[in-house]
């Protein structure tokens, strides 16, 4: 199972990840099936009470406006 770091890292050099979660954040919001799906995909370590965390991060590195 990745964490959160660990994919952060991969998603620096990782092109197709980095397109995925340009799609998903293309509307300035990630629904709770959008998430649930990103993150059993890529078996991350997060659970769904940290979405709002991760939200406001995202807001903060730019990825959401």
């Amino acid at each position: 199972m990745a964490t959160v770091e660990e994919l952060v890292k991969q998603y620096e050099t990782d092109k197709k990840l980095q397109k995925e979660v340009a799609d998903i954040l293309a509307d300035g919001k990630v629904t709770m099936r959008e998430f649930m799906t990103f993150v059993k995909k890529h078996d991350v370590d997060i659970s769904l009470a940290d979405l709002p965390k991760y939200m406001e991060e995202a807001k903060k590195l730019g990825f959401v406006k």
